[in-house]
């Protein structure tokens, strides 16, 4: 038993004609929106006042929904150009600004010249220090049994 096989998955699924459900939404809302103002300014105002708002918002609607700059959907063309326009272009770097960061394995080499220098007595004075208090630890755990 054969199965047909779509070829074009990414293509949107055509409803009415060449229209796809993004085409029919952005129109119907583009549409809705003009005939709204229509119905409300044509009440009271002459063509002079309705029309400007009308074709405006009628074109804007057409041009979301079937326009393609360079191949790219209008909408999206127009937010890249927003981009383009208010993010900077130039970066610049600028001398100790910003945080430092420093890992904690990595020791400033200012400790490990005070490391150097320190004798040996130092050093076993602060092993036996050290050992001291082990042995209190230890001391003090065997006692509360």
């Amino acid at each position: 038993m054969q199965a047909k096989v779509p070829q074009n998955v990414q293509m949107a699924d055509k409803i009415v004609g060449p229209l796809t459900l993004k085409h029919m939404i952005i129109i119907g809302a583009g549409g809705g929106l003009a005939y709204l103002i229509y119905t409300i300014l044509s009440r009271d105002f002459f063509w002079e006042v309705w029309l400007p708002p009308v074709a405006v918002i009628t074109i804007i609607t057409l041009l979301i929904a079937f326009v393609k700059v360079h191949n790219v959907s209008f909408e999206k063309f127009v937010l890249l150009y927003l981009e383009h326009v208010l993010v900077p272009r130039k970066r610049t770097w600028m001398k100790a600004t910003g945080e430092v960061f420093g890992a904690s394995l990595i020791q400033p080499k200012q400790s490990l010249r005070k490391k150097k220098s320190t004798n040996k007595s130092q050093k076993a004075a602060e092993t036996m220090k050290n050992l001291d208090d082990i042995t209190k630890v230890l001391d003090s755990y065997g006692n509360n049994k």
